[in-house]
């Protein structure tokens, strides 16, 4: 595997709470096209050097272990936790979108499941988890009006 800054494409799930602020239905949109537009090339551009996806994503989830040790005790389930939104609502749908690294998203998911099977997680396009968002005035859904106009 070419030499790749493993710090930066780590701190693109460990630096996650400024983009988990963002996982709301009216800003994921942009915040997804943020991340793409800061992150997107960074991947690629491993992925193509790395050649083999599988090393990458051990690469990757060995630096997020070794995160969660350097955390203090009491913080460690919550940055496991962080990371593991990250993977799931930022990483995985940007990498998703690009042929050469969908294969690099589908190893961190199996690689995941592997290490830490009940914390395990699917990968999910950013279209289906945009779908999820549902509209509600202070906790109370509201119904969707679309469905309503289609049927």
């Amino acid at each position: 595997m070419r030499e790749v800054n493993v710090e930066t494409l780590l701190g693109a799930v460990q630096d996650g709470k400024p983009w988990l602020a963002r996982f709301t239905g009216k800003e994921y949109g942009r915040a997804l096209q943020d991340y793409r537009d800061q992150y997107g090339p960074l991947f690629r551009e491993a992925a193509l050097a790395d050649g083999e996806e599988a090393a990458l994503a051990d690469v990757l989830l060995d630096g997020l272990a070794e995160g969660w040790r350097r955390q203090r005790p009491w913080n460690r389930s919550l940055a496991k936790v962080e990371d593991r939104q990250m993977l799931v609502c930022f990483l995985s749908p940007m990498l998703l979108e690009d042929p050469v690294c969908a294969p690099l998203a589908e190893r961190l998911q199996a690689g995941w499941a592997a290490r830490w099977p009940k914390d395990a997680y699917q990968v999910a396009p950013a279209e289906r988890l945009q779908k999820g968002f549902r509209a509600s005035i202070f906790g109370i859904p509201l119904p969707n009006w679309r469905e309503e106009e289609d049927g």
